[in-house]
């Protein structure tokens, strides 16, 4: 018996504590952080959009507000869904917490340990390059308005913020006050995908290991040495083991299966948003990289595409390890040497196999597959947009 709370997620409960998300704590104060965090959240956007009327409106300047509108969106747009459907979340780590507690074969605990120690690492390797990038990002801000005391240019350094803003108030003045909402606002956001995407990267990894499990229950239903001896009592033994592979594949299947349906429309959303941000924000650093001697203008842009890269690469491998460990179940019933087995159990192997008629894959909206075609599918639409943008500069 293992208890998966204790071992793997706890430092995915401590990053969901961090944005009000973590499902088994939902108190009046967890909700007020959250009405606080989405309201930080939502202003920041609101606080970009009036520059399109109090600035010069040029093509440029579109792009890097509308790049970053649709990044703060692609993010608000996340933590919205994912609170909303938090009951969800608790049900389905009930149901998951219900599965691997009933292990008792040593093999099939550590098969499933595994696999939540291949997440916890994810986990832990994404939360030390977050922490990293944010606490550098946060350094050269601060320092910068200091730098004329130790480097002088001519004339004095703007106090200038990585992000186009308008909050009708003297922006000199309210640097700080400025800076702290702005950056407050990519903190939540980056920590709202950090903690919801290794959260699905802990549910798919245990999902695989429960198919994985599937798989070593058909493979050591039949003992090889046995099967010269199969008699009638060892039918009923047969039986059950084929029925526990069959339970697991089916418990793993509607767990990814309703984790899927809830936030199906999200991803849909989240795909096209994705290409989107992503196109503008590599034609942005293109453009700087080219025409412009200011590189700190290309550090919005490129934290936007390593997270929303990073984010989409994550979500399409996950897709296909689900798709192969599935398919792996599959193959463990063809492989077995089932026709030396009774008639009663070759019937239970067929209906296993019945399912392999019906393809099953994680699915946004019904259009986009996770898996290593959508992920290329993603890339070649991304610099499809790109080049088109970045051929009408000609």
């Amino acid at each position: 018996m293992i208890c998966l709370e204790a071992q793997y997620f706890n430092l995915n409960r401590i990053l969901l504590q961090g944005t009000a998300q973590w499902p088994f704590e939902q108190s009046k104060l967890v909700r007020l952080q959250f009405i606080i965090n989405w309201t930080i959240l939502v202003s920041a956007i609101i606080c970009q959009i009036p520059t399109c009327f109090t600035s010069q409106f040029t093509s440029k300047f579109a792009i890097k507000v509308f790049s970053c509108v649709l990044f703060l969106s692609f993010v608000t747009i996340h933590y919205t869904s994912f609170r909303f459907n938090i009951k969800t979340l608790k049900d389905l780590m009930e149901q998951l917490h219900c599965a691997c507690t009933k292990l008792r074969d040593k093999n099939e605990i550590a098969i499933i340990q595994e696999y939540g120690r291949t997440a916890n690492r994810v986990t832990a390797a994404c939360v030390v390059f977050v922490g990293i990038t944010k606490l550098a990002f946060w350094a050269v801000q601060i320092v910068i308005p200091y730098l004329d005391n130790v480097a002088p240019i001519n004339g004095c350094r703007p106090r200038r913020l990585y992000i186009d803003v308008e909050y009708f108030i003297d922006q000199e003045k309210y640097y700080y006050v400025i800076l702290i909402h702005m950056n407050a606002a990519l903190f939540i956001g980056i920590l709202t995908l950090l903690a919801t995407g290794t959260l699905m990267v802990m549910f798919f990894q245990h999902a695989c290991g429960m198919f994985k499990i599937a798989c070593y229950r058909i493979e050591h239903a039949i003992e090889i040495n046995a099967l010269k001896n199969i008699n009638f009592n060892s039918v009923p033994s047969i039986s059950k083991k084929i029925v526990y592979a069959v339970d697991i594949h089916r418990q793993a299947m509607q767990i990814t299966d309703h984790l899927m349906n809830r936030f199906d429309t999200m991803y849909f959303c989240l795909v096209v948003l994705s290409v989107i941000t992503l196109s503008l924000n590599l034609f942005q650093i293109s453009q700087i990289m080219a025409f412009e001697d200011n590189i700190r203008e290309a550090v919005i842009p490129s934290v936007s595409v390593c997270v929303l890269s990073l984010y989409v690469f994550l979500g399409c491998v996950l897709g296909q390890n689900i798709t192969d460990h599935n398919n792996e179940v599959y193959a463990a019933a063809y492989n077995i040497r089932w026709y030396l087995c009774p008639q009663h159990v070759q019937r239970l192997i067929v209906l296993l196999l019945q399912r392999k008629a019906k393809q099953f894959h994680l699915t946004c909206g019904g259009m986009f597959i996770a898996s290593y075609e959508c992920l290329a599918m993603i890339t070649k639409a991304t610099m499809s947009y790109f080049t088109l943008m970045h051929s009408t500069q000609r």
